[in-house]
């Protein structure tokens, strides 16, 4: 993951981006933002989070990129006409973040006693499952609901109070 944010920080420009008040979100954001426009995928992004949260930045950052990489890997399997990618993240109750992905896709998403099966590689995907364990990790959850086309990620990341 370090290195990822590494790689992630060094190809973005210095300074505030304006996609978000928070940072980390808006550097993860902001790596994804140019290669979904180079490769003709429209993003939607509602992001509205303060500087300072209380889930840990790695945490935020694993499940986020996780998200936008599987999503962006699905559109570019997708009809160009059909592609499309809204994300959403808020803060509730102080200490619950509010994560969305819903992307657009073609084709069969595969599972197998409910782990989901890459599709890059014969077996189980980890992306997801690292999404869950990292949500799960700290009493929070997520949820994967996808049909007609629309794969949905609904994350919750419980911080400190």
């Amino acid at each position: 993951l370090t290195a990822y944010l590494d790689d992630a920080q060094g190809s973005i420009p210095d300074g505030d981006l304006g996609l978000c008040e928070n940072t980390a979100v808006d550097n993860v954001a902001g790596y994804f933002v140019p290669l979904y426009k180079e490769n003709g995928i429209p993003l939607s992004l509602s992001l509205d989070l303060p500087h300072d949260i209380p889930v840990p930045d790695t945490d935020l950052c694993s499940v986020l990129s996780n998200l936008l990489e599987n999503a962006m890997e699905a559109s570019l399997r997708t009809a160009p006409e059909k592609r499309s990618v809204q994300v959403s993240a808020r803060l509730r109750s102080g200490n619950m973040l509010l994560l969305s992905v819903e992307n657009s896709y073609d084709g069969e998403v595969r599972e197998k006693n409910g782990v989901f099966l890459s599709s890059k590689r014969p077996g189980e995907g980890i992306g997801l499952q690292a999404v869950q364990h990292t949500a799960e990790k700290n009493g929070g959850y997520c949820r994967f609901h996808y049909g007609k086309g629309i794969f949905t990620a609904n994350v919750m990341l419980r911080g400190r109070a």
